[in-house]
């Protein structure tokens, strides 16, 4: 398993807020108006992005074997990397279509429901990168060092 690389998730967020406009521009041309983002998506998404994070910072020492914690099963420290990974390249998506749709919706800020849509839609792209940075903490977390007699050949790039 190969730690996810920032070009990946450039790729993806390009890709995806390449469909964003694309998408919000077809939207408004077959029904005259653009669909609306709850304010609901930035929460739900900065609520994703703190449970990373909190992953992140209480599994690190139990990944790590530091004295004092409870060590973590390998198998379970393999399925949050996986998660992690998951996380990270939605969290991306999240960001390019939110982003695409906002930038689509920048050209008419005189219309006061694009307006509100341009702020959640912002506000959800930003959430949306917080979210897949806490989830590439959280991938990192769960790398595993090789162990001292292997001589370095082979790293383990994840539990």
């Amino acid at each position: 398993m190969h730690p996810t690389s920032l070009r990946l998730l450039a790729v993806v967020a390009a890709l995806a807020g390449a469909v964003g406009y694309v998408g919000a521009s077809l939207w408004d041309s077959l029904t005259g108006s653009p669909p609306g983002v709850p304010m609901t998506a930035p929460a739900m998404l900065l609520l994703l992005a703190a449970a990373f994070a909190i992953a992140a910072y209480v599994l690190r020492p139990r990944i790590a074997r530091e004295e004092g914690h409870r060590p973590l099963d390998p198998f379970r420290a393999a399925r949050t990397a996986v998660l992690a990974m998951a996380g990270s390249r939605a969290g991306a998506a999240m960001f390019g279509l939110y982003a695409g749709y906002a930038v689509f919706l920048l050209v008419d800020l005189a219309n006061p429901f694009r307006r509100r849509t341009v702020l959640a839609a912002g506000l959800a792209a930003l959430a949306a990168a917080a979210m897949s940075a806490a989830a590439l903490w959280l991938e990192r977390a769960c790398r595993v060092d090789p162990p001292e007699g292997d001589g370095g050949a082979g790293a383990a790039p994840a539990a």
